[in-house]
């Protein structure tokens, strides 16, 4: 089989749950960003939220991304690690009941990893991230034959966390690379951009040909405060570059070219989990469709739009996903 999309990320279980702003004060987490923290941490914080209301679901960075370009209609496979125990069986099932291609669980001591997700009445998103057996993807876990055979592959950059599920990145990059495969790659999120800042840069300069950002961390990347020069030097770097700017909606470019605005789709925002991921399965989509840069930009608009209208990281059941229709119910 082929795929449109072949991504490869942290496999991770998400927890989300409802708080107060005053939570997130109270613990000092940085509000809207993402915390790598203990199995024994994580599950003093589950504690307090004992009988209250939340969300158990697969998730991830790019396996969202993957998902919702299947919900779109394409053919994706997902590359990461879960155990055999009661998250990682969840996880398998879920990806496996939507046709996502899946290797399914791991017979190893560490168990699956998990996100509890606290989400504030803004609706922001704080990600408190234990790793599990996520953290150890290696670069034996990445399938040639399953790589070769996409037409795009997806990695985000919450691997660069550790050395060899960094590893495991490169080696699909460069499988990709050899087979005249796009490289599409997110940032994923500030922390990662200010933490292995040089090495992200050698990454897209040299390996990547499609870069997903938010403004935050393209001003993170190019050192600048200045949302337009940080987006030109990531142009200039990855050859094409999406960044999204919250209500702002998002830009999109080729090196060289001028910037495309395009404008965030009007919809009462719940839970901003996963808008950034989803809006990377829109754009993603409609390239492999053919579709021009603003036209891609749109999909991924909607798709954003569409996944913070609800709790969790996936597109609403009530979502459609007519290419054509999405196009005309943009509004300039």
């Amino acid at each position: 089989m082929s795929y449109d999309l072949v991504g490869i990320g942290n496999a991770l279980v998400d927890i989300e749950v409802r708080v107060k702003d005053d939570f997130i004060q109270q613990y000092k987490f940085t509000k809207g960003g993402m915390t790598l923290t203990s199995l024994e941490d994580q599950n003093k914080l589950l504690e307090e939220f004992d009988g209250a209301a939340h969300k158990i679901s697969s998730g991830g960075s790019a396996a969202n991304t993957v998902h919702g370009m299947r919900v779109l209609g394409a053919n994706t496979y997902y590359l990461g690690r879960v155990a055999d125990d009661r998250y990682g069986k969840h996880y398998t099932e879920d990806m496996q009941s939507c046709g996502v291609g899946f290797p399914g669980p791991d017979a190893a001591d560490t168990g699956t990893g998990t996100c509890l997700i606290l989400v504030t009445p803004d609706s922001e998103r704080t990600m408190l991230t234990n790793l599990g057996i996520s953290c150890e993807l290696h670069p034996d876990n990445v399938d040639e034959t399953i790589v070769k055979t996409a037409k795009t592959v997806y990695i985000e950059g919450y691997l660069w966390t550790g050395d060899e599920t960094r590893a495991a990145a490169i080696k699909m990059a460069d499988i990709a690379r050899k087979n005249r495969i796009p490289v599409a790659f997110t940032l994923s999120d500030a922390f990662v951009a200010n933490t292995f800042k040089e090495d992200l840069l050698d990454f897209i300069r040299w390996k990547t040909d499609i870069l997903f950002c938010n403004d935050v961390e393209a001003k993170a990347m190019a050192d600048s405060e200045d949302a337009e020069k940080a987006f030109d030097k990531l142009k200039h770097l990855a050859g094409t570059v999406f960044m999204t700017r919250g209500k702002e909606g998002s830009w999109v470019g080729r090196d060289g070219d001028d910037t495309i605005a395009v404008n965030a789709f009007t919809v009462k925002a719940v839970d901003t989990t996963g808008a950034g991921d989803l809006y990377a399965a829109g754009a993603l989509y409609g390239l492999n469709q053919g579709l021009s840069l603003k036209e891609s930009a749109i999909i991924g608009s909607y798709c954003a739009a569409q996944v913070v209208t609800h709790f969790g990281a996936r597109m609403p059941a009530h979502s459609h996903t007519d290419i054509k229709k999405i196009l005309e119910s943009y509004s300039e």
